[in-house]
């Protein structure tokens, strides 16, 4: 596993993909400290969906293609790795990265650190779902070409539980958003700037766990189906 972790991170630093994350977190940081103090209680959750959520969905897939094009998958094979490893640690590594990815974001955004540890707690369990969730689906493709319809539904689907939370999505039917992990890590996001019930925060990172558990298996099955026996 360690060394599985300093592969991941030597890799994810040589396709430029960890250090052009964390400029995107800078960037996202640089844009909340310029809005007005009464938007940054929807700004910054929102942005904080979009860092360790969207962002690392997209940025895993890059990885993923990044290491089938130098053959690190291939050459990799030919171990005995045990592929669970693999799928953890580049997980474990991406958790890291979203951690320091959401400090900058919300130390940046809010010119404070109060309320940081639900900000933490809440990119954790989001990053680990949308990086598994990401390995799963970006396994099948190719390129990103191929992989950008993907990350264009799960960013719409991901922002929808946004906009029903404020008000902008009415009716019973949208009920269902609950169902998207977004969701559940907003209550993480929104604790720093309002009153949040330890029963909500608990529910809500149980859901994420469940998720967890989900992704974890769906990219376990879909990972070595296609990205180490390359069936298409």
């Amino acid at each position: 596993m360690k060394g599985l972790l300093t592969l991941d991170v030597k890799l994810g630093m040589r396709s430029y993909v960890h250090p052009v994350y964390l400029l995107v977190a800078l960037a996202y940081g640089i844009m909340l400290a310029v809005l007005p103090e009464e938007y940054l209680s929807k700004a910054v959750p929102l942005f904080l969906i979009l860092e360790p959520g969207m962002v690392g969905f997209a940025f895993v897939g890059t990885e993923i293609f990044a290491e089938k094009k130098d053959g690190v998958i291939g050459a990799l094979a030919v171990t005995p790795i045990d592929w669970r490893d693999y799928i953890i640690a580049k997980t474990l590594s991406m958790m890291a990265l979203s951690l320091v990815a959401g400090a900058i974001i919300f130390g940046l955004g809010t010119r404070s650190l109060s309320g940081l540890p639900y900000v933490l707690a809440g990119t954790l369990l989001l990053s680990a779902v949308y990086t598994l969730l990401g390995i799963a689906v970006s396994a099948k493709y190719r390129d990103l070409d191929d992989y950008f319809v993907p990350v264009l539904g799960v960013m719409v689907v991901s922002l929808l539980p946004f906009l029903h939370h404020y008000g902008y999505l009415t009716g019973g039917v949208w009920r269902v958003l609950y169902l998207i992990p977004s969701y559940p890590a907003l209550y993480f996001f929104k604790a720093p700037f309002e009153e949040i019930s330890t029963n909500t925060l608990l529910w809500s990172a149980l859901t994420l766990i469940i998720w967890s558990g989900v992704a974890y298996n769906l990219a376990r099955i879909r990972f070595y189906r296609y990205a180490v026996e390359g069936l298409r």
